[in-house]
């Protein structure tokens, strides 16, 4: 299916399409943007225009910038228009392997029309209240067995988190699923102009195979019809592929994703988040 150039932008370079959220700092030079996000997410690197010549210059800026706000770990984001690039990242010591929170490969996909199956056992609400942000973090933490210092971290932060995230404005919206009472997952959502990306999504161990992640899909698409952008996409990590081509996506690309590990910042001027 041909999703348009719009909305296939979108699932390829989420981070160049899509407004920043809360909290996320951006830096744009030496043909890269990088993105710094709270949490443990390795910072996001996207080439914009960058030649293979310019290569080392760039990596140095990302490294320096990364530095200076104590990350250890950098992931270049390297779509298929960026092929050319992956030689010169190599010889600079990067590594297309999994990284801090995100895949060695990453499959951009897409959805036009509304998703198949579901399940109306499983209720799905938007994240409002601070006792539901709370949930919605215990659940990724669970999920995805969060080391317990991490965990005490993101414990400290997270009244700050939750002012960012009910900022006027502010694109990204958090679900929450329920079987019955129980809290068993969540996603999350950005608005931008082509469509909502879908991302974070995770389900209790003992919650999946039940349709969870089918019904917090469906409640994403129902919030994009209702914005007016009747669009999803999504950069999709090898568990959730197949579950996402049996709702009717569209691969559209995959990613690479380079991870530049830095070991111990030499210079650290900013807060580890």
């Amino acid at each position: 299916m041909d999703v348009g150039p719009a909305v296939a932008a979108l699932a390829l370079h989420p981070l160049r399409e899509l407004p920043p959220a809360p909290g996320e700092e951006r830096i744009e030079r030496e043909g890269i943007l990088v993105a710094f996000t709270p949490g443990p997410v390795a910072p996001r690197v996207e080439p914009l225009g960058l030649r293979p010549a310019d290569v080392p210059a760039a990596v140095a800026v990302a490294r320096a910038a990364a530095r200076e706000r104590g990350k250890r770990v950098l992931a270049w984001w390297i779509a298929p228009e960026h092929g050319p690039l992956r030689s010169a990242l190599e010889a600079e010591g990067l590594v297309n392997k999994d990284t801090t929170g995100l895949e060695a490969t990453v499959n951009a996909m897409a959805l036009v029309r509304a998703p198949r199956g579901g399940n109306p056992q499983i209720s799905v609400s938007t994240v409002d209240s601070y006792e539901d942000f709370t949930a919605a973090i215990s659940v990724l933490q669970d999920a995805f067995a969060v080391p317990e210092a991490m965990r005490a971290e993101a414990r400290a932060a997270r009244p700050r988190r939750w002012e960012e995230y009910r900022q006027p404005g502010n694109p990204l919206r958090r679900f929450l699923a329920r079987i019955g009472n129980e809290v068993v997952g969540t996603a999350a959502a950005t608005f931008g102009h082509a469509g909502v990306n879908l991302s974070a999504a995770a389900v209790l161990a003992h919650a999946r195979g039940r349709g969870v992640y089918r019904a917090l899909t469906f409640a994403r698409w129902d919030e994009a019809v209702q914005r007016g952008t009747p669009a999803l996409t999504v950069q999709a990590g090898r568990m959730s592929m197949p579950i996402l081509t049996r709702l009717g996506f569209t691969p559209v690309g995959e990613i690479r994703v380079y991870a530049d590990e830095l070991g111990d910042p030499t210079t650290h001027t900013g807060q580890v988040e």
